[in-house]
């Protein structure tokens, strides 16, 4: 699970950093195609994938995410019943986990359709059901970090306690049911995307809440609160996991097997010659909602970044281009070491990968070439 984790980071880093970086690059190709003779500066179809993917990504944060106001929001579900809240939460979690499965298979078609036949009118259909999509589910999971911010803020706790008593009664929907291997990496999989989402959310609150201004005591608190939401998760899980390959007589050694899974999706082997976005194999593989995590968590992002330019200009005595420009660089320098991160990540991973690869006695009994390069 947490190699899973360290994977889905990489993935969500990749769309935040390098996808842009290729933006640029295609649009700059698109830019000079038409007076470039060399093969090389040429436009390609592919480049239009990336393209797709980031003008769905900013459509969605510009014109549906930015005209939510998250004040009204936040005061709109803590003014709800509990009852309320509990059901609603529990729509989101269902919806949720429906919507990740329906995305994938929707960017394999835009992904095949953009690379066999961009002129095809299934093409723009393919890409209109993407941008549906990816509406649907940002709103939903835009939801759930509203209403995770009304549980942690809460002066009784008690949504924040049901919450946590949600992911006890997943063990009673879950153990007590037959599973093979299949179902369970399915259910491993979904694991691994909920823990990187709570981590998420988690983070971005935190991060909400202190540009707001909150003291140090109240910040000590909060951190604990999300702690112990994320221990809940974890000792949920590893109940849930435990008694699953008890009932059904599974043994432990199967979740390496499904490491070597992962592994060959992140090096691209036994993807040689499939018509699939290489960065978007472990992404299918995991069920991991890239566009709509990465929407939310920019439209909570500049939310943070409004509050805290609005301290920091109101405690200095600057005009505020000075504090817009110097706001601006910080980004910059954050966007960049994000990048420098996703690098030294990205080829950590391609190392653990390989070596977890060499060492898989079914790879020893036949070998393969694990610097084969990916077509």
């Amino acid at each position: 699970l947490a190699f899973g984790l360290a994977i889905c980071f990489d993935s969500f880093l990749y769309f935040l950093t390098m996808l842009p970086i290729k933006f640029l690059w295609s649009t700059f190709l698109l830019l000079k195609s038409p007076f470039s003779k060399v093969d090389k500066y040429k436009f390609h179809r592919r480049h239009f994938y990336n393209m797709i993917q980031v003008c769905n990504a900013y459509v969605v944060y510009r014109f549906i995410l930015v005209p939510i106001s998250i004040g009204q929001l936040y005061h709109w579900i803590r003014g709800q019943a509990m009852l309320k809240l509990y059901v609603l939460i529990a729509i989101v979690e269902v919806f949720d986990r429906l919507m990740c499965s329906m995305g994938q298979d929707c960017l394999d078609s835009m992904y095949w359709n953009t690379t066999k036949r961009p002129r095809s009118k299934r093409m723009l259909v393919s890409v209109t059901v993407v941008l549906v999509y990816t509406m649907c589910h940002t709103i939903l999971l835009f939801i759930h970090v509203a209403t995770l911010n009304v549980a942690i803020n809460s002066a009784d706790h008690a949504l924040l306690t049901l919450l946590i008593s949600g992911n006890f009664a997943e063990i009673k929907s879950t153990v007590f049911k037959k599973y093979n291997k299949t179902n369970l990496f399915k259910i491993t999989a979904s694991d691994i995307c909920e823990r990187f989402k709570l981590v998420l959310f988690l983070a971005l609150v935190l991060i909400l809440n202190v540009s707001q201004g909150m003291d140090w005591k109240t910040t000590i608190k909060m951190s604990s609160m999300c702690g112990i939401v994320m221990a809940a998760e974890f000792v949920a899980d590893w109940i849930k996991h435990s008694f699953i390959t008890k009932f059904n007589s599974i043994q432990s050694k199967i979740y390496p097997q499904y490491s070597l899974l992962l592994a060959g999706d992140v090096t691209g082997i036994g993807h040689e010659g499939v018509n699939l976005d290489h960065s978007h194999a472990v992404v299918k593989r995991l069920g991991f909602a890239q566009i709509p995590l990465v929407c939310v968590m920019l439209r909570f992002m500049t939310e943070a970044l409004r509050y805290y330019a609005e301290r920091q200009q109101q405690s200095g005595d600057g005009d505020e281009y000075h504090y817009r420009g110097w706001l601006a660089m910080q980004i910059v320098i954050i966007w960049s070491l994000l990048c420098v991160f996703k690098l030294l990540l990205g080829a950590y991973l391609q190392r653990i990968c390989t070596a977890k690869l060499e060492a898989a006695p079914e790879l020893k009994k036949t070998p393969i070439n694990i610097n084969k390069k990916r077509v």
